[in-house]
Formats: C-alpha cells, structure tokens, sequence
C-alpha cells in the first residue's frame, strides 16, 4: 500500500520526559502491574486490544472488580485475526469472546471494518478526570504473553509504559471513542510523543507513524537496537536501518528465527548491522524466550537519546500503513537505561547462527507474515 505523506499539526507538541515512564518488563514482572494498575481506575477503563483471553484470571477478575465497584469497562478487539476466516461480522472466534464479555458485564465490540486489523495495545483508566492515565504496551492480553504458556517456559519480551500526560491521554482517549461503534472520524492528534497508524493513503486523517518510525531510523547517530518479532524482505524500514549500519551507526537486532525471511537477514548483516536470534531468560536459562517487543533505541546515552515502546512492528509494511497501531517516543532517563540494561542482557544471551526458518517464512507477504492468530500478535 501506498504511504500517504504526513505534514504535523502546527500545534504539535512534545510531551515532557517524565510523562512518560516504565510500567513493567515482561514477562519478568508478571501481570501483577496490569492488575495493579486496572485496580488503580475509579472511574472508567477503556481497553483496546488484538487479543484478550477470557481464561485470563487476573486480569478478568480485576475487569469484573471494576464493573462490581461501579467503575464501567469498554474493550475493543480486533475484528480480524491473521490468518483465520474473518467475514464482515468478524472473525468467529473473537465474536465468541465479546459475547462472553458482554455476558459478564464488560461492554466489547469488535474494531472498526476499514482498519486491517485492531492491533492497538492501550489501557485507558479514569478518561476525562483528573489523574487519567494510559498504558501502551507492545503485548495482549493473554497468558501466554506474561507467565509460561504457548510461547514456553517463559512468556514472551515485551515492555509497557504509562502516560500521564493530560493532553496525551486526552488524545488516546478520543481515538478510542472515536473507534467505539457507532464510529465516527478519528481525530488529527498534535501529540508529538504519540505514534499512530495507519499512515496508507486511504485513511484520512493519516496517522504519523511513518513518518515518525522513519525519522527514528535516520535520526540515529551512534547506536540503533532493535527488537524485531517479524522482519519482512520487502520492508520499507529495512534498508533505512541497514543505510544507518553502512553509515558507521552501531546497529544491533534481536529477532525470532522464525519469520525471519534469510534474505532479510542478509540485508541487515551485509549493511553491517549485528543480528541475533531466539534469546534466552534467567527464569529459564535452556528455553527460548519469544521476542514479541518492537521496542527501538537510539542513541542511549547522547543528548538525543530516545526509545520507541508500542505495537507498531517496525518491519512488517502493512502495520504502520493499515493497521491500528499506538506507540509513543520515550525520553525518560530511567527508563530508558532500564529498557537498555534489557536489551544488553537480551542480546548477550542471543544466538548468532538462525534455526532453520519454516518454508513459510522464506519470502515474506502483507498479511500472512504478521503474527499468526495463535502467538497474538
């Protein structure tokens, strides 16, 4: 799909530092700081997911807990799933989970037809009242993602922040309502901190993310580290990150083996760019730890040093250009020294020669190469 240009708002505005801090680093912290923080609402939590699990105890309890204490609960899901049968009505299986929900209390729907996919990852608590905040995550909500499960013994990496920006979560909230049926035009946001997709040519207004992911890319000066969960071959992204490793920048990925098209591997490492695959986790020193983050680094430890935390995946076109996507620039020292101090360990305990990729992951398509149904997404 075509890429729309993007111009910012003339307000557009940069959202202090220390806004926009660490919430936790999975799956090592656990789903203890999502309850905590669902826990943390007293007047609305808004949820917008690809996926959550209604066998997810933790955080279905901490739903119904809010309903009981009069707190109202809205979740908006993906209507698609990759991979599977998803007529108009939506995919089957996620219809299942909103009429679950609906049964329980908990107001879902499914997300709005023209975007690809909802694939948004955003917790919303106390929208509209003083002290609202915004979780952005790069994770869904399901086991898998936090303890061990379909990923094995460890989960999956992930990070989350939390925004207390009042304009931020302003914005965050208004896309949300916007995208709660009945439907209506997303707003244009002046949030220079917040990333938003899709940015393809059909959708108006654009969002920034291309630009934005872009220009992170380029920007970087020194040093580029990079989660990648899914690269594609045809990636628009992938020789701008490879033009950075043949310009002198230190550029380090850490990928899953699978979906990982060797072509595009080739790419990275030809450029000059280190790849490492399928790192592992203290919890579970002799099991693969599944690299599902799209976090990026650049320049830590410069003057300009910033990271990029959502769920936009950075190599897959399809996902800033059509898909609903949320992530958000992160300038807070803290935490980015502890998403870095992540990433060293992660890549210390990575692998440098790739397990043989499936035939499916040999040459990469639109759709097909995003997160099967089955890992999330």
């Amino acid at each position: 799909m075509p890429t729309a240009s993007y111009t910012p708002p003339a307000d557009d505005q940069v959202t202090p530092a220390q806004d926009i801090v660490l919430n936790s680093i999975q799956p090592d912290a656990g789903v203890a700081p999502v309850v905590d923080f669902l826990n943390s609402a007293t007047s609305s939590i808004d949820i917008s997911t690809y996926r959550i699990d209604t066998s997810f105890t933790p955080v279905v309890d901490a739903l119904k807990a809010a309903v009981a204490r009069g707190v109202p609960v809205r979740i908006s899901i993906s209507r698609q799933l990759v991979g599977q049968d998803s007529p108009p009505a939506g995919n089957a299986s996620q219809v299942q989970v909103a009429d679950q929900f609906n049964a329980m209390g908990i107001q879902t729907q499914l997300s709005r037809p023209e975007f690809h996919y909802g694939h948004e990852k955003a917790i919303i608590i106390d929208a509209g009242k003083p002290g609202a905040k915004a979780m952005i995550s790069d994770w869904n909500l399901q086991s898998s993602y936090f303890e061990p499960n379909a990923y094995g013994p460890v989960g999956a990496r992930g990070f989350a922040v939390v925004d207390s920006n009042p304009d931020d979560v302003a914005m965050i909230s208004a896309y949300f309502d916007a995208n709660w049926p009945p439907f209506k035009p997303w707003p244009v946001s002046n949030r220079a901190s917040l990333v938003w997709s899709p940015s393809g040519i059909e959708y108006s207004p654009v969002g920034n993310s291309v630009a934005v992911l872009t220009d992170f890319i380029d920007n970087s000066k020194k040093t580029l580290d990079i989660y990648a969960e899914t690269i594609q071959d045809d990636s628009f992204l992938l020789q701008h990150v490879a033009d950075r490793a043949k310009a002198g920048v230190k550029v380090r990925v850490i990928a899953n083996s699978s979906g990982q098209p060797p072509a595009a591997i080739e790419v990275l490492r030809k450029a000059g760019a280190q790849v490492k695959f399928d790192p592992t986790n203290a919890m579970a020193p002799d099991a693969v730890m599944y690299v599902h983050s799209k976090t990026m680094l650049s320049d830590v430890g410069e003057a300009n040093q910033v990271a990029f935390v959502g769920s936009q995946n950075e190599f897959i076109n399809e996902s800033p250009e059509a898909i609903l996507e949320l992530g958000t620039l992160v300038k807070d020292k803290s935490t980015i020294d502890k998403i870095q101090d992540t990433f060293n360990t992660d890549f210390s305990r990575s692998q440098d020669n790739q397990a043989s990729p499936s035939a499916s992951t040999a040459s990469s398509s639109s759709a097909s190469s995003q997160p099967s149904a089955s890992s999330g997404g």
